[in-house]
C-alpha cells in the first residue's frame, strides 16, 4: 500500500521530528508489505502522540505501545497485523547495583554513562532510579553488550544483571495534589499554580526555553494545557495536569495539578 508521506507530514515543519516520522511509516510500509511485526525505538511522550496521531490515519493495519509497564513514560510502538492476537515488544530489564554511599548519582548520571557506551536514546525505555541502583528497560537485543560493558556509573563500579518483567521495583509516585481556578489554562497560569510563583517569574522562564509540555519546549506563555499534559521546569521540577472542569458562575475553569516531589 502507497501512502503520501507529504500529503500525511504537512503538519509537521520540525526536521527532526518529521525524519522520524519518516522512519515511522517506512516501518508501517514493511510491516503492511511482509505482513509482519514492525517496532520503533523507545520514544518519549511527545513523539509517542504525534505517531499515534499518525498511525490513527492509516488502516489496514494496528499498532499498540508498551514500555514495559503501565506508567511507563518511555515505550515503543508495535505495528501489526490486525489479525495478530500477540505481540512481543523485544523489551529486556536489567537491574543495576553499587556502592553509592560515597557518590549521589542521578537520572542524568545512568543515562549519561550509557550513551556513553556509543548507544543511542531510542534503545533505552525509562531507567527507574533507586537508593542502591537502578533499573533499567531496553531493547532486548543489547542486554547481552551492557551486561559485559557496562560497569561504572560517575566512577562508581557497578553490576548489572538481568532480571524478569516481574521483578521490576517500581516506586510509589510522591506528589503534592494542588487545587485551584484559571481564567484559561495558560502554561503561565498553570506554571504558577504548580509552583506557587508569579506570572512575572514564570514569562521569562518560559521564553527563555527552559519550560517542555509533553518533552517540547514551548516558548509561548499562552500556551494551553489539557488533561494529563506533562509539564517539566529546569532546575524546579516536573507537573502533571490533573482534571480541567467547569467553568464556574464567575466563568473560571478548576484545575487540578499533581506537582511530583
Amino acid at each position: 500500500m502507497y501512502v503520501d508521506r507529504e500529503k500525511r507530514l504537512a503538519h509537521l515543519k520540525d526536521p527532526e521530528v518529521r525524519q522520524a516520522m519518516i522512519r515511522l511509516l517506512e516501518r508501517w510500509e514493511r510491516a503492511f508489505r511482509h505482513r509482519d511485526v514492525e517496532l520503533t525505538g523507545f520514544f518519549d511522550p511527545y513523539y509517542l502522540q504525534i505517531s499515534s496521531d499518525l498511525l490513527k490515519g492509516l488502516s489496514e493495519m494496528s499498532f499498540h505501545v508498551h514500555g514495559g509497564y503501565d506508567q511507563a513514560e518511555r515505550a515503543r510502538i508495535a505495528i501489526y497485523p490486525d489479525y495478530f492476537d500477540v505481540v512481543d515488544f523485544q523489551l529486556g530489564f536489567i537491574r543495576v547495583e553499587g556502592n553509592f554511599k560515597f557518590r549521589q548519582v542521578s537520572h542524568r548520571d545512568y543515562l549519561g554513562s550509557l550513551l556513553g557506551l556509543g548507544l543511542t536514546r531510542e534503545k533505552f525505555g525509562d531507567i527507574i532510579v533507586l537508593e542502591d541502583g537502578c533499573q533499567l528497560i531496553t531493547d532486548k537485543d543489547i542486554v547481552h553488550y551492557l551486561l559485559a560493558n557496562w560497569t561504572k556509573v560517575n566512577q562508581v563500579p557497578i553490576r548489572a544483571v538481568e532480571i524478569s518483567p516481574e521483578e521490576l521495583v517500581l516506586p510509589p509516585m510522591n506528589y503534592k495534589e494542588i487545587k485551584a481556578t484559571v481564567a484559561s489554562p495558560r502554561l503561565d497560569a498553570v506554571l504558577g499554580i504548580g509552583f506557587s510563583c508569579s506570572r512575572t517569574k514564570t514569562l521569562p522562564e518560559i521564553k527563555g526555553g527552559r519550560v517542555r509540555v509533553n518533552y517540547k519546549t514551548i516558548n509561548d506563555p499562552s500556551f494551553r494545557l489539557k488533561t494529563d499534559d506533562r509539564i517539566s521546569w529546569q532546575g524546579r521540577g516536573r507537573l502533571q495536569v490533573g482534571e480541567l472542569t467547569g467553568p464556574s458562575q464567575k466563568g473560571r475553569l478548576f484545575i487540578k495539578v499533581f506537582r511530583f516531589v
